[in-house]
């Protein structure tokens, strides 16, 4: 089989260090250019300008650029006939989230939101045990991203670039309302965030009243390493530390609380390769652009909607 071409807009440390040992294996996949203003030396793959790298075609675009730009390069890349695969957050305003939409089904492309923790086992496991009841109904949940300040030049401290902390932390927390939880009724009770430098928000914290329980998110910079969940069942409850950013060679420990003590052990797992090989079966099938174009317009809502 003549393996599918990407394009990589954004080869930055993300990109060579998740993502580049996944594509460069691939047996799919073949990483044909980078667009990029500054060379940067991966083997046997040739650096664009931009103008260059849309005269080219590319079965697929990887985005994992300032999040600025990722609506004029998805723009760009579905009218050059590519498949779209963006990081988070796929766009910033709803502005023209409709014409993305329109360009991805009439050209019959897959458009692509990349939270890769939801094709972990350990993420499978917590959302069959919520949809089986065994604990009971959900009374709340606490689910934090958070993290030591990262160096003063980094894109997120900038207003015109990566626009907050935010967009990289709170949305994958919000995610899991679009993900795991699927009540329509669900109110903000209180949402707030410390917008201190250069205009954009550096940590928060939002509070989420609803009937499939209480949630409670906290997220940013400036604060000890965190990245869990913890849901509070009405019979039990369950403690994932490294729930949404693990390190593929840990196994992920689900601890349950009750009547007894149970640690049930998730297998180690390289969810970025999940996630690219779900994609590669799956790309071409309308349902699958269908759910992925749903997704991306309600993880865009509640963005909207948390962001204070």
């Amino acid at each position: 089989m003549k393996k599918k071409t990407i394009g990589i807009i954004g080869a930055g440390k993300h990109f060579a260090n998740k993502i580049y040992p996944i594509l460069s294996n691939s047996n799919f996949f073949k990483i044909k250019g980078i667009l990029r203003k500054k060379n940067i030396v991966f083997k046997n793959i040739k650096n664009f300008n931009e103008k260059d790298f849309f005269n080219q075609y590319f079965d697929f675009v990887y985005i994992a650029c300032p999040n600025k730009f990722h609506e004029k390069y998805i723009i760009k890349s579905l009218k050059n006939q590519s498949h779209v695969i963006s990081e988070k957050p796929f766009v910033l305003r709803k502005k023209n989230i409709n014409k993305i939409v329109k360009l991805s089904q009439d050209n019959k492309k897959l458009i692509f939101e990349a939270f890769m923790y939801i094709y972990h086992p350990v993420f499978k496991y917590i959302k069959k045990l919520i949809l089986s009841k065994k604990f009971g109904k959900i009374r709340y949940v606490i689910a934090n991203f958070r993290y030591p300040s990262l160096p003063k030049n980094n894109n997120r401290y900038k207003k015109n670039e990566g626009d907050g902390f935010f967009y990289d932390a709170a949305s994958y927390l919000i995610s899991l309302e679009n993900f795991l939880f699927k009540k329509k009724n669900s109110k903000i009770f209180n949402n707030s965030s410390q917008k201190v430098r250069n205009g954009v928000d550096l940590r928060g914290n939002i509070y989420i009243n609803s009937s499939e329980g209480n949630r409670f998110y906290f997220w940013g910079e400036g604060q000890k390493y965190s990245n869990s969940l913890e849901i509070f069942f009405e019979k039990s409850s369950i403690f994932i530390d490294k729930f949404f950013s693990k390190n593929d060679k840990e196994k992920i420990k689900v601890q349950i609380y009750g009547k007894n003590f149970k640690e049930k052990t998730i297998k180690e797992t390289n969810h970025f390769r999940e996630m690219f090989f779900t994609i590669q079966k799956m790309y071409n099938k309308k349902n699958f652009q269908k759910i992925h174009i749903n997704q991306i317009k309600k993880q865009l809502d509640l963005m909207t909607k948390y962001n204070t």
